[in-house]
């Protein structure tokens, strides 16, 4: 019994989608802890390391060729570009909308990504969209300001500057993270997803490690990368967000569609406050939950084809009333 039940987890796709929330929601929470001492792009470079470290070894474990014979330098090329702008700059970027936001209020802009990504398919891939990406970019952005303003938030307690600086980096690291994948998608189409990963990850640590290399960040790089105590939940982070998140989100894409994968990987944002209100002592309002579940609806709708969501729900009251 105990071998049919291990079977059937290692071959579903919604089990590894949902590990996989779970995974990136934790990794959120040590991010944030880290975010409190280490500068967005110093944390972004280690994280990558940590990857640039576990992802060869994975590919020579599993027999991925590190030079496909099938693909063109062009391919490189998007690849690395993509790194950069969806990693080296957004993450960035993410680190920073953080630190201000608080894990909370951050998985509440984190619901963007989803419609930005159709978005985005829509303008350079000219993939079809239509009403549904309204209807869910209306519930985010009504989320996002039901979740980040106060009205009766105490001035001395609050910054609405940062707020406003916070969302902005968020949705801003959102939409870079969508091009990334828009950029990426034509080559993720035709080759390895594991060994388009490690290409994208090492170009956009490459950069990362040339902007480290400016006098800004040169002593938060030089101390974050020297042996300490810091370093545990450091390579913990880069672990859990970076190299087990993405496998886990590969496996997720194998097994199952595209579209249920997605909703599940953005349950993320249902757990994210939670996991705050607990370890890092963050307010779970009513106004959190609300939002957040607005969020969520956003996504089911971007993904859900409605009519037979509605046809399963009256199914199933039918069969509850016979």
């Amino acid at each position: 019994m105990r071998s049919i039940i291990f079977a059937s987890l290692t071959t579903s796709g919604e089990f590894y989608s949902l590990l996989c929330a779970l995974i990136w929601a934790v990794a959120v929470i040590m991010f944030t802890s880290l975010g409190r001492e280490t500068p967005p792009l110093v944390l972004n470079l280690f994280k990558g390391t940590v990857a640039m470290i576990l992802l060869p070894p994975t590919l020579v474990v599993l027999g991925t060729p590190f030079v496909p014979t099938n693909l063109a330098w062009t391919d490189w090329a998007q690849l690395i570009l993509s790194g950069i702008i969806g990693i080296s700059i957004a993450d960035s970027l993410f680190f920073a909308s953080l630190n201000r936001l608080g894990a909370g209020r951050s998985a509440i802009v984190d619901c963007l990504y989803a419609p930005l990504v159709v978005l985005c398919g829509w303008l350079f891939l000219s993939d079809p969209v239509g009403w549904k990406i309204l209807m869910a970019v209306a519930l985010m952005v009504s989320a996002i300001f039901i979740g980040t303003w106060d009205p009766k938030a105490d001035p001395a307690r609050s910054d609405p500057a940062q707020t406003r600086a916070g969302i902005a980096l968020g949705a801003l690291a959102m939409l870079l993270m969508a091009i990334g994948i828009v950029i990426a998608k034509p080559v993720l189409n035709r080759s390895d997803l594991l060994w388009a990963t490690l290409v994208r990850v090492a170009g956009a640590t490459a950069f990362l490690g040339l902007g480290a290399l400016h006098p800004r960040w040169r002593a938060a790089t030089r101390r974050t990368f020297t042996p300490g105590r810091h370093w545990p939940l450091l390579f913990a982070a880069g672990f859990v967000g970076t190299y087990l998140a993405m496998i886990t989100w590969l496996a997720g894409m194998k097994y199952t569609t595209v579209s249920v994968s997605s909703i599940l990987n953005q349950t993320s944002t249902l757990i994210v406050p939670l996991l705050a209100a607990v370890f890092l002592r963050e307010r779970l309002t009513w106004r959190k939950i609300v939002a957040v579940s607005m969020g969520f609806a956003g996504v089911v709708v971007l993904n859900v084809d409605l009519a037979q969501a509605w046809a399963w729900i009256t199914g199933l009251a039918h069969w509850l009333t016979v």
